[in-house]
C-alpha cells in the first residue's frame, strides 16, 4: 500500500528513478470493493470479465490472495541489482526505515537476484517486514518478500513463467485461489477464510484478479473487504512506533 510521506525540506531535491518510471502502478477495484482515497472501480461490464459473469474465448483469470505489505521491487538496471520503492525510487533513499531494511535484505541476496533477473527485469511483491494495515508473524527472513509479478521493462510476463521462475528459485509468491474461469469476490473470500494462506493476523485484506488473453497479460483488478482499514499500523498515521512483523535474526 501507499505510505504517506513525511514533510520535506523545501530545498529537498528528489533523487532520480533508476527505471525512469514507477516500479508498479495502481490497481483498479472490482465493483463492490471498498474504495480508499484516490481509488477507482472498473465499469460493471469490465468487472464482469474478471468475476465470470462474462466470458470470452482465450481469457484466463488467475485469482490470488491480496497481501497487505509495502509494494517494492528488485530490479536489474545496467547490470546492477537495485531495491526499489513502488514509486520507482531506490529504497536506500526512502525516509522510512522499512525500505532501508528492504535495501539491506536485497544487498544480502545480490548474487541470487543477479542470477534470477535478466537485464531490464524486476520482480515486484509485498514487503512484510513492517505492518501496514495487517499484522503478520514472520521469523524466516526469506519469507519477508511475497512476489506477485515479474516485469520486463513496462511489460508484465505471463503468469505461468512467473510461477515457474519463482518456484524454481524458492521465492514466495501470493497464494493462488483459482485459475481458469473468473470467480466472484464472495467465492474468493470464502476460499481465503479468516487468515488466508499467509497468516494475516488481523484477517485477510482481499484478493487480486489477473486477466490473461491468449497467454498474455491483459488486465488486473482487486477486491478489498468493506471493513479493511488502510495503514492502521503505520507510524506516520498513528504517530506511534512502527509495528514490526519480523522477529527473526537482524540483518
Amino acid at each position: 500500500m501507499h505510505i504517506p510521506s513525511p514533510p520535506r525540506d523545501p530545498d529537498f531535491v528528489k533523487p532520480p528513478k533508476p527505471l525512469g518510471f514507477k516500479a508498479y502502478g495502481s490497481t483498479p477495484h472490482l465493483v463492490g470493493s471498498r474504495l480508499g482515497p484516490g481509488d477507482y472501480s472498473l465499469t460493471p461490464e469490465h468487472s464482469d470479465l474478471f468475476t465470470g459473469k462474462r466470458t470470452r474465448r482465450g481469457d484466463r483469470i488467475i485469482v490470488t490472495e491480496k497481501i497487505d505489505g509495502s509494494c517494492v521491487s528488485v530490479a536489474k538496471v545496467n547490470g546492477s541489482i537495485i531495491a526499489l520503492q513502488r514509486a520507482g525510487y531506490a529504497a536506500s533513499t526512502s525516509p522510512f526505515a522499512l525500505h532501508h531494511a528492504f535495501h539491506r535484505w536485497v544487498e544480502a541476496r545480490r548474487a541470487r537476484f543477479d542470477a534470477f533477473l535478466g537485464e531490464g527485469e524486476r520482480i515486484v511483491g509485498e514487503w512484510l517486514h513492517t505492518a501496514m494495515g495487517t499484522r503478520y508473524d514472520i521469523v524466516d527472513s526469506d519469507e519477508l518478500l511475497v512476489a506477485f509479478s515479474i516485469f520486463g521493462g513496462r511489460d508484465r510476463i505471463p503468469y505461468d513463467e512467473f510461477r515457474l521462475r519463482c518456484d524454481g528459485d524458492g521465492l514466495p509468491r501470493a497464494h493462488v485461489l483459482s485459475e481458469g474461469l473468473g470467480i466472484a469476490p464472495e467465492e474468493a473470500m470464502a476460499m481465503l477464510g479468516e487468515n488466508g494462506f499467509h497468516g494475516a493476523l488481523d484477517g485477510v485484506e482481499g484478493a487480486v484478479w489477473v486477466l490473461e488473453t491468449n497467454g498474455e497479460f491483459n488486465g488486473i483488478a482487486k477486491y478489498v473487504k468493506a471493513d479493511k482499514v488502510d495503514g492502521k499500523y503505520i507510524a506516520r498515521i498513528t504517530e506511534g512506533e512502527d509495528v514490526v512483523n519480523y522477529r527473526g535474526p537482524s540483518f
